[in-house]
């Protein structure tokens, strides 16, 4: 008997060798967890192997565990995609423990395989798989919640293709119970630390958004060749993923997917994307661009559900077709913080370290209980955050700020600051009060930026959106402005976008100029006010700025041939062709459409020579007789005569009946 099968409860041991459910011969054991085990059997009907998980006994005689476990299974059942491990059957055996039965894989765990950089390809490549599962699963109503390496099978299918396959469906559902109950049963942990979704982390029920964030780790493991969080005390792991930010990727790691990454491990779930179709749509179009396989646009949503194009060489572009409207973007119950703060840090990390705290909806989180002093703190510390600052204090400080009396305001703000850190109406102050500091307005604009975050309905005040708008059109701040209007303003940005996107002398540099254009292509009328035109020439100025220069040129160039128009003429001449040498080193792009860049700019200046209006025609030939050669002089040595000219100038009109005409000889 084998170390593992000798340590397994009685009632699993005694399995082996034995047949349930008059049709399934348990063979030997595959492996084991908290949950149970896994057995490999053989289906004596149909003589085909099968692998057969079997819930532990003492799991199996909750009934409310046990209720919940048939429900996950036949959800599981219903999942029927190359992607998703086949659940086949359930039941339980004649000693009443619950078993399912699933597709016998063979092959390797993801895990095998990580542990160091893959290449972007490579990694899109096996994310693609699991996303597609995913959204599968996710149509069919049924959520992972413990998405990672080891719940992720490589296999082969019999053309010798490489297949990932998502096992543990429905059995990393019943770690919750319903109705609230507590669960501190060994081995019931709700998800995978290095894995887990903040809002899983903080006891807030999970939805398909948690199974994103957890591809989103997997992702940046793959590019980075390690998880973005790490440490040996999972209480420590569970407190980073609620509030630390990832280290950025290796530089080597496409802005674009970098992007992707950072979208999918978004700790509001309302700022990820929102859906597996969204992603595969994106990673889809990234991975046709990288490839260098887009020969026309590839349409794809970026989060949040805004429709663009991922066109040659460029990192987002948007589209001109109708954009979708993007969904509000703070959700977040406002229980957690009591001031509807869009993050989950402050109060999150409490409930983190005090181990459980039952979510909003009444669905407890799993782990050790928490000692009642620290129950007591979450309890107190919630009670504070409910509360609200005191209208009069806060009339007082605007009143002080207002008057110039900043040390006073300061003050003030300090104190309540303390005591509420993060309400919206304090941010807001803190920032009205920097922007009257000397070097201190990008503070300030950070303050809004953290007043919008906490309660994105202050857009709606007419007051502090003037303020924050003052503050967007300082020069100096440009970068951090549109930083903040498309992460937090959303429509209510688009005015100061337009100005940027529609700026020909002080133009944003093309990554930041596509993002700006992604943001305003979700709302049909700020779309209709883009200068079309005005970007078309920009894409082919700054066309060497872009991922992928030479699409991102060939493409500009094809968009003028498509809106032909001499105003083009000019922009087209001074652009820069990017270098073919320099751009096909970098195995993104194509060297034969490098090569072809020059000829393709020859052919649109001559298409937009033609289009020269009558007047530009003939200043063009006058300019070009003038620069012409001057005719050979005479080798006679007589002199040339001087030629008079016919023409005499015409004398000044002098009126003889005003006063100054009798001194005119001709009047005289």
């Amino acid at each position: 008997m084998s170390t593992a099968l000798a340590n397994l409860h009685q009632d699993l041991r005694d399995l082996v060798g034995r047949t349930i459910a008059d049709r399934y011969r348990v063979d030997e054991l595959l492996g084991s967890g908290g949950m149970g085990a896994v057995f490999k059997g053989h289906h004596i009907g149909l003589e085909r192997d099968v692998a057969i998980k079997v819930l532990h006994p003492s799991l199996g005689h909750d009934p409310e565990i046990s209720a919940r476990f048939d429900r996950e299974a036949r959800s599981a059942s219903r999942l029927d995609h190359p992607n998703c491990v086949s659940v086949t059957d359930y039941g339980s055996t004649e000693d009443d423990m619950k078993f399912m039965v699933m597709q016998l894989l063979e092959g390797t765990e993801l895990g095998r395989v990580l542990g160091k950089p893959l290449a972007p390809l490579r990694a899109i490549e096996l994310v693609l798989q699991i996303v597609r599962g995913l959204e599968h699963a996710h149509a069919q109503g049924v959520v992972h919640r413990d998405i990672k390496p080891e719940n992720v099978f490589i296999t082969r299918d019999h053309s010798g293709r490489e297949v990932l396959k998502l096992v543990d469906f429905g059995i990393a559902k019943i770690m919750t119970v319903d109705g609230g109950k507590r669960m501190t049963q060994v081995g019931l942990v709700f998800g995978t630390p290095a894995y887990m979704s903040p809002e899983q982390a903080a006891g807030i029920e999970a939805d398909e958004r948690a199974d994103l964030y957890s591809v989103g780790v997997m992702l940046y493991e793959m590019l980075a060749g390690k998880p973005p969080f790490d440490s040996p005390d999972p209480v420590v792991l569970v407190r980073m993923q609620i509030t630390a930010d990832p280290q950025p990727l290796p530089s080597d790691v496409p802005p674009v997917l970098a992007a992707c990454v950072e979208r999918l491990l978004a700790k509001n779930r309302v700022e990820r994307f929102q859906s597996a179709t969204e992603v595969r749509e994106v990673l889809e179009g990234v991975h046709a661009m990288l490839r260098g396989d887009v020969t026309s646009s590839v349409e794809f949503p970026m989060p949040l559900t805004s429709s663009v194009e991922v066109a040659s060489g460029s990192v987002v572009r948007p589209l001109p077709a109708e954009p979708a409207a993007a969904p509000a973007r703070s959700q977040i119950p406002r229980v957690i913080l009591g001031v509807g703060a869009a993050t989950l840090a402050g109060v999150v990390l409490w409930v983190a370290l005090a181990g459980e705290r039952a979510a909003a909806d009444g669905e407890s989180s799993p782990g050790s209980a928490a000692p009642a002093s620290d129950s007591a703190r979450v309890d107190s510390e919630l009670a504070v955050a409910a509360e609200l600052p005191d209208v009069t204090a806060l009339a007082e400080i605007d009143r002080l700020i207002q008057s110039g009396e900043l040390e006073g305001a300061e003050t003030l703000l300090v104190a309540m600051r303390d005591r509420y850190p993060k309400h919206p109406q304090l941010s807001w102050r803190w920032g009205r009060l920097l922007t009257k500091r000397k070097n201190k307005k990008a503070q300030a604009l950070a303050a809004y930026g953290h007043a919008i975050e906490a309660d994105r309905s202050l857009l709606d005040d007419k007051y502090f959106y003037a303020e924050i708008h003052d503050l967007l059109q300082i020069p100096a701040l440009r970068d951090d402005a549109l930083d903040l209007a498309l992460r937090e303003m959303g429509k209510y940005g688009h005015t100061f976008l337009l100005e940027l996107v529609n700026n020909e002398k002080k133009p944003l540099t093309y990554e930041n100029r596509q993002r700006a254009l992604e943001e305003l292509s979700t709302d049909s009328t700020s779309w209709a006010l883009v200068n079309r035109r005005l970007n078309i020439a920009l894409d082919v100025l700054q066309a060497r700025q872009s991922l992928s220069p030479c699409q991102a040129y060939d493409e500009a160039l094809t968009n003028v041939a498509a809106m032909p128009d001499y105003w083009f003429y000019t922009r087209v001449e001074r652009s820069e062709v990017p270098p073919a040498d320099t751009n096909a080193k970098n195995g993104r792009e194509d060297p034969v459409l490098c090569a072809t860049l020059p000829q393709r700019k020859a052919d649109t200046l001559e298409l937009l020579s033609a289009l020269a209006p009558e007047d530009v025609v003939a200043e063009e030939a006058a300019a070009a007789e003038a620069k012409a050669p001057a005719p050979a002089k005479s080798t006679s040595t007589k002199p040339a005569a001087k030629k008079s000219s016919s023409k005499k100038p015409t004398p000044k009109k002098v009126d003889c009946n005003k006063f100054r005409g009798i001194f005119k000889k001709q009047c005289w």
